[in-house]
């Protein structure tokens, strides 16, 4: 009994040992790790802007696509955008805050230095990769159900909610994306399938990885990770956003989507996020095919997945290259063949 005593005593400073090993680890991933590269300050000139500027340099200058600064100007906010300039050349401080001790960290600014996010609407995607876990910087995504509203799925234990949008103001960076070739009943229509669906369902970390890919929602093991979540709601309509098509559907696989647009950017380098830059990563560089094709896409799902294999969505399917090295063009639809065309 003394021998296993004394044993034990022996095995508790290495273990005390071991733990602060693991936490210094953990603390210089979070810290020196997570943050060695500097906030995004653009190292081009800043210029005097005004309603006239070309959308191209108004986007470098403010993060702003065209149709945001048309939005602006139509409703004559266009100090909006120079408030939006000086965040982007003159961007404060951010503090690493705690989600989930040392484990899990996001980086904010102080709420009086929160940012306009100029034109959300339904359906629209938020990503931020302000969010680090023991120095990966996977980021963190919501799906825009009104001006005001986002659905999120975010952390263990908890189930998806439907968030105030003021909370994606103060992140240190944030991008707004949009799915391109859709019209706003559609977008309405997925916000609707979200927030009836997927709300209230329980966090998965490897949604996607267990059977299917995309579980019914009746399922035991069925439940969502942030990115999942958004993922599973546009891949219902037809929209697969998982770039490389495989089961971890992370915020980079959506912002490397080729069926998505940038609406706004902050904090990020824009031209990082230009359609070809973004797209380097492996997506299929063809624009999405407009929603005539939808109600074909939809119904000839399973024939077309029989003759692919490189991509998974009923649009990525006849826009992508297929097996044998060929690629899907011209797409014509008839009631009794497949509306293929190689």
């Amino acid at each position: 009994m003394k021998e296993k005593k004394t044993n034990i005593r022996r095995l508790i400073p290495i273990a005390l040992a071991v733990l602060s090993g693991l936490f210094l680890v953990i603390y210089l991933l979070q810290t020196a790790w997570a943050h060695r590269n500097d906030e995004f300050v653009p190292d081009y000139e800043r210029l005097t802007i005004t309603e006239e500027t070309d959308r191209g340099t108004l986007f470098l200058q403010t993060g702003l696509s065209g149709s945001a600064v048309d939005k602006l100007i139509a409703e004559d906010r266009f100090e909006v955008a120079l408030e939006l300039q000086d965040a982007t050349f003159e961007p404060k401080e951010a503090e690493c805050i705690s989600l989930l001790g040392w484990f899990t960290r996001e980086d904010r600014r102080e709420a009086d230095e929160r940012i306009t996010l100029v034109d959300l609407q339904p359906g629209d995607i938020l990503l931020t990769f302000s969010t680090h876990s023991v120095g990966w910087r996977h980021g963190h995504a919501g799906l825009v159900l009104d001006e005001d509203s986002v659905l999120e799925s975010v952390s263990l234990g908890e189930v998806s909610g439907i968030m105030n949008a003021n909370h994606w103001t103060t992140y240190s960076n944030v991008v707004v994306l949009r799915v391109k070739g859709t019209d706003e009943a559609l977008q309405e229509e997925v916000a609707a399938y979200a927030r009836e669906t997927l709300n209230g369902v329980s966090y998965r970390l490897l949604a996607g990885w267990i059977g299917e890919k995309a579980l019914e929602t009746d399922e035991p093991w069925f439940g969502a990770h942030c990115s999942y979540l958004i993922w599973y709601a546009w891949n219902r309509f037809g929209y697969d956003l998982d770039s490389d098509g495989g089961r971890l559907v992370s915020c980079t696989d959506i912002l490397n989507s080729g069926l998505v647009e940038v609406v706004q950017v902050y904090g990020m380098d824009p031209r990082r996020l230009s359609e070809g830059e973004r797209m380097k990563g492996g997506t299929c560089p063809v624009p999405p095919l407009d929603n005539t094709y939808k109600p074909f896409l939809t119904h000839y799902a399973y024939t077309i997945t029989a003759t692919s294999s490189q991509v998974s969505s009923p649009l990525q399917r006849m826009q992508c290259p297929v097996a044998g090295g060929h690629t899907i063009t011209s797409p014509t639809f008839t009631t009794d063949s497949v509306p293929l065309s190689l």
